[in-house]
């Protein structure tokens, strides 16, 4: 069999089961783990598939993002133990750019204290909690309101992000994948690819499951970001592909205390 014909054979399987084991896909190709490695590998690089822990599954596609609300009260553990990888990311004296997001908010509130800081932010929630635990400089990027999100977006948040040169821009998403960043409206799109032009370094902060989703539109390419940090459930096949791609990764153990 011919790799295309593998690779159309992994493809029904999930189809028909959803995910796969790597073992599983061993016995029924009849080829070796290290073959079908490589099949998944070259599947995952054009977004058909994701790699989970022990296998492989269709990706998951996203309409719309989940709330303010409902993302609050998620991987609360995880965001903790990213915003504490993060902090040491940032000098006194920084210009920080917080993308919307309850990741974000994390990093946000244990940078308040920092001195000689100069904050901006797209996120109500942030600008709030900024406003009241720090008195750093503190811009919000203001624009179209999405409610569900407390957040601004579009074309005139875009406009303002691009006006700052940013030493340090957290950006915020709720899918990737080996391609990069994906979003699901044109407003969200405009906000992310400012954040990403007008930063020197930018980090993608967000938790392990985001990895394998993907919304309608293309934002940023996974290369065009310096730096991942999410937790330690992202699977070793997926770290193993993002150290590929030389992008530097951290993964922090939300099962850990920090020394921050």
């Amino acid at each position: 069999m011919i790799p295309l014909e593998r690779q159309r054979a992994i493809l029904q399987m999930l189809e028909d089961h959803g995910s796969v084991s790597i073992n599983s896909l061993v016995e029924a190709l009849g080829v070796s783990h290290m073959t079908v490695r490589r099949d998944i590998h070259r599947l995952e690089e054009m977004g058909r598939v994701v790699s989970v822990l022990g296998g492989v599954s269709r990706p998951e596609r996203l309409a719309l993002d989940q709330s303010h609300t409902v993302k609050e009260g998620l991987k609360q553990a995880e965001k903790l133990a990213i915003a504490q990888a993060a902090v040491g990311r940032v000098q006194p004296g920084n210009v920080v750019f917080l993308d919307a997001g309850t990741t974000t908010l994390a990093i946000a509130q244990l940078l308040a204290p920092m001195p000689n800081m100069v904050f901006i932010t797209n996120d109500l929630s942030i600008a709030l909690s900024l406003a009241e635990r720090s008195s750093n400089e503190l811009f919000f990027a203001g624009g179209a309101l999405d409610r569900a999100n407390l957040s601004s977006d579009g074309s005139l948040t875009a406009r303002m992000v691009a006006q700052f040169n940013v030493d340090v821009a957290f950006t915020s998403t709720s899918s990737f994948d080996l391609r990069g960043t994906s979003v699901p409206t044109d407003a969200k799109l405009a906000v992310k690819r400012a954040i990403k032009d007008s930063a020197a370094r930018t980090i993608l902060v967000c938790d392990s499951s985001k990895y394998g989703r993907v919304a309608n539109l293309h934002a940023v390419k996974l290369t065009d970001i310096d730096e991942i940090i999410t937790d330690s459930g992202l699977a070793d096949s997926a770290v193993e592909k993002i150290k590929e791609l030389g992008i530097p990764l951290t993964l922090a153990d939300p099962r850990v205390d920090s020394p921050h």
